[in-house]
Formats: C-alpha cells, structure tokens, sequence
C-alpha cells in the first residue's frame, strides 16, 4: 500500500487542510532498499512486456523498493535510537541480480532477485539493530521483493526475463505515509563503508 499513490481519495470534498492539527496521516517506518534510476528504468521497461488487466496500479519509479523490515511509526525517542543502532550496520556493496517476475495470490506483482547471501545477512542484523532500538516487530518470512504493481488478478507476465543488475550500496529508513499526499520521508541514509563486491 505504501507503494502506490491511488489518486485523489477526497474526490467529492474540499481539498483537506492537510497542516491541521485534526488531520493525521496514515504512515509508518520502512527500512529498505531504494533502486537507481537506470534500475527503475529497467523495471518500468520490463512492466511493458506483461498484459495488465483493467484497474491496476503502478509504483512510481522512485517509490519502488525493496523491503527490509517494516513496522509502525514511533516516537521521537525510539527513533534517536534507531538511527543510532543502525549506523552500527555494516554494509557491504551487493551486486543483485532481478530475474524473475510473477503475481501473488494478494493479486500484486512482483520483481524478485536471485539468492544472495549478503542480502539475508543485511536483514538479520537490521533485525537485530531494530530490537537493539527496543522495537518489537513481528518476524514473517524473508521474501525479497518489489512490489511493481497492485490489483493484477488476471494479469500475464512474460516467461522470460533479461536479468536487471542491481548494484546495492546503502539501505534507507523513511517514513513512509499512505495516505494522501503519498510520500517517503528520509530519515537516515545508511551506506557501505568499503568497495569490496559480495
């Protein structure tokens, strides 16, 4: 849901003043990998090749990403210590790799990268940066993924896919809000801190 800006969600009322205090936003916190642009360009190229039924809806480009781990906003507190434990993150640069594509019975569509160990390795010790910050979240299983398209039952996806490399050099954590004005808000920019490729 926080992928897709769904359009105007007042469309028979007044524009809503969004800076009223009586206003809340819909919103929570989202550590996950962001693609370049010449990664999302490759994306957008490869959502040409499905047959797309009526209604579906499309990530913009720079909203495209791949979650990490996923769970409610909090206060500012919390969050002072959450950058704090995850600057205690080692990255390393990864080179993924997306090749295969299809749609899940929750009707969206998914981009998917080949194993890669150094990925798996990334989510647990974020994991366990984020229960060093006294977050408690739930642990489902660990599919990577990007989400390049919702409401898709129906949908025809190619049988082939030219691999899209992905050259991973940092991990963000944002808030992300979905609801009206959609957006991500960049709260820490975490990067690798050495050149050597895994």
């Amino acid at each position: 849901m926080d992928d897709f800006n769904r359009g105007d969600v007042f469309p028979n009322d007044p524009e809503p003043d969004w800076e009223s205090p009586s206003f809340e936003r819909q919103r929570h916190l989202l550590i996950a990998l962001f693609p370049e642009p010449e990664v999302q360009t490759a994306i957008e190229a490869h959502r040409k090749d499905w047959i797309w039924p009526k209604g579906h809806y499309f990530p913009r480009g720079p909203r495209l990403h791949l979650t990490l781990h996923c769970f409610g906003d909090q206060p500012k507190a919390v969050e002072k210590q959450l950058c704090e434990a995850l600057a205690q993150v080692r990255v390393q640069p990864m080179n993924l790799v997306l090749d295969s594509s299809r749609t899940w019975r929750n009707d969206i569509a998914v981009l998917q990268p080949a194993e890669h160990g150094a990925l798996r390795t990334l989510h647990a010790d974020i994991g366990r940066a984020v229960q060093k910050a006294g977050i408690v979240t739930e642990t489902p299983t660990f599919t990577p993924h990007i989400t390049i398209a919702r409401r898709t039952e129906g949908a025809a996806y190619p049988m082939s896919l030219p691999p899209i490399p992905w050259r991973v050099r940092k991990f963000l954590l944002v808030r992300s809000f979905t609801s009206h004005p959609v957006e991500h808000q960049v709260l820490g920019t975490y990067e690798a801190d050495e050149e050597d490729s895994v």
